[in-house]
C-alpha cells in the first residue's frame, strides 16, 4: 500500500503544493499516534528528491533507492537522545551516543526502512539534544551533494521544549532565516507544547486517525489473514502502531491482559493499587512500550465501551469475551464519564512521553478514575 492511502487529503494537497512548485521551508505534521505523520515525513521528503518528479510512485531511481534504506545524502533526521555524561564537542549528537545506543540507533534504523510505522525509541533519550540542532545547523549550510532539496525531519519535536528549552530557541533562528534549497519538517502528538512562534514558522497538518478499513488493509498486505486484521483494526482504532503490537499476540492473550488491567483500575482495593503503582512505575521505565500497550489496550476498552453504550452494535469488534465484558461494565457503571476516561487514559500515555513523574501520574489517574466513573467531574486534568 501506498501512504496516499492512509491520508488522502494531506496528500493531495501536498502533491499540488510540489506541481505548482509552492513549497513552505517549514512544516509541523501533528496528530495522534500511528496515523502516518512520520512515514509521511519520509515520504514527503523522497518525492521532493525522486528523480522521475512526475512518478510518486517511483521508488526505482538511484535516489529513491537510498531513501528506501535512509541513507540519502539530503536526508537529515533528528530523533530525541540521551544526554553523553562526557560530551566531546568534537563529535556529533551520534557520535556522543554509547556503544550500546548507538547499536540501538542502527538497529531501530535498519527496522524503521522495514516498516515506516516502528517507532524509535533510544533508551533514556528524554529530549532534543541542543547538540543535535546545531548538528542541523552545520549542515544546512553545507553545499548540496545531491540534487534536490535537503530535509531535515525532526521526529517527537514537541521535546525541543523540555529543559529550559535552549532546543526549542536554537531552532527558532534556523526557521527565522531558512538555509537556501532545505526544508525542515516537524512530527509530533503533541502540538500544544512547542513555542507558539515555532508553530507560526509551519505550515500545518493534521493527521486523523487512519480508517479503520485501510488498517486492515494494510495489516492484510504484512501477511495476516483476514479475520485476525478485521479484529485487530476494529480494535485499533485506526492507530496502526498499536495495531502492529497486537499482530503477535493471540486474541486469548488480548483478552486477559485487557481485562486484567481494567479490573485493576476499575475495582478500588488498597492491596491492589499498591500493586498497580509498584508494576507500572517500574515497568515505564524497563520496559515502556510494556507499559504504554496496557493503557492502549485500556482505552481501545472504553471506546467500545462508547460505542456500545450508544447504541452501535460492534459487529468488527470480534473479540467477543471483551464485547461481553464491556456490556457487563456498562450495566454495573452506568454513570461512568467514559469520554473523560478515555482523556484520561490518553493524557497518562502522555505522561510518559513528556517525562513527567510517573509514580505521581499513576497516583493522580487512579484517583481520577474512581470520581470518573461515579459520573463527577475531576476539577483538574492530570
Amino acid at each position: 500500500m501506498n501512504i496516499i492511502d492512509f491520508q488522502p487529503v494531506i496528500w493531495n494537497v501536498l502533491l499540488k503544493s510540489i506541481h505548482l512548485n509552492k513549497l513552505s521551508n517549514a512544516y509541523l505534521f501533528y496528530g495522534p499516534e500511528g496515523c502516518g505523520k512520520e512515514w509521511t515525513a519520509l515520504e514527503f521528503a523522497r518525492i521532493l528528491n525522486c528523480f522521475n518528479k512526475e512518478n510518486t510512485t517511483c521508488y526505482s531511481c538511484e535516489s529513491c533507492i537510498k531513501f528506501k534504506s535512509l541513507q540519502h545524502p539530503n536526508l537529515f533526521m533528528t530523533f530525541p537522545l540521551p544526554a553523553s555524561k562526557k560530551e566531546n564537542k568534537k563529535k556529533d549528537s551520534i557520535g556522543n551516543l554509547s556503544q550500546d545506543n548507538y547499536e540501538i540507533l542502527l538497529d531501530s534504523l535498519n527496522k524503521k526502512s522495514d516498516n515506516p510505522f516502528y517507532k524509535i525509541n533510544i533508551p533514556g533519550a528524554q529530549r532534543i539534544l541542543l547538540s543535535s540542532i546545531k548538528d542541523i545547523k552545520k549542515n544546512s549550510f553545507l553545499k548540496l551533494e545531491h540534487a534536490g532539496k535537503k530535509v531535515f525531519i525532526i521526529f517527537d519535536a514537541h521535546l525541543l521544549c523540555v529543559g529550559s528549552g535552549e532546543s526549542a530557541n536554537s531552532l527558532l533562528k534556523i526557521l527565522e532565516e531558512p538555509p537556501e534549497n532545505s526544508l525542515f519538517i516537524l512530527t509530533t502528538d503533541f502540538k500544544n507544547k512547542l513555542l507558539p512562534t515555532i508553530l507560526s514558522r509551519c505550515q500545518k497538518y493534521f493527521f486523523s486517525d487512519i480508517d479503520i478499513l485501510i488498517v486492515q488493509l494494510y495489516l492484510e498486505n504484512q501477511g495476516i489473514d483476514k479475520k485476525k486484521a478485521t479484529e485487530i483494526a476494529s480494535f485499533s482504532f485506526g492507530n496502526i502502531q498499536f495495531a502492529s503490537k497486537l499482530i503477535n499476540i493471540s486474541n486469548t492473550s488480548i483478552f486477559r491482559k485487557t481485562q486484567k488491567f481494567v479490573e485493576q483500575i476499575v475495582v478500588f482495593k488498597r492491596d491492589n493499587w499498591e500493586l498497580f503503582l509498584k508494576e507500572f512505575s517500574m515497568l515505564a521505565y524497563r520496559n515502556p512500550d510494556e507499559y504504554n500497550l496496557n493503557f492502549q489496550l485500556a482505552q481501545a476498552w472504553f471506546n467500545h465501551a462508547m460505542k456500545i453504550r450508544s447504541g452501535y452494535e460492534s459487529q468488527s469488534l470480534g473479540f467477543k469475551k471483551i464485547e461481553n465484558k464491556i456490556k457487563e461494565f456498562n450495566k454495573n457503571y452506568p454513570n461512568a464519564d467514559l469520554f473523560e476516561i478515555n482523556n484520561l487514559i490518553e493524557h497518562t500515555l502522555g505522561a510518559l512521553k513528556l517525562n513527567l513523574d510517573i509514580n505521581l501520574t499513576l497516583i493522580n489517574f487512579l484517583m481520577s478514575m474512581q470520581t470518573l466513573l461515579k459520573g463527577k467531574k475531576i476539577k483538574k486534568a492530570i
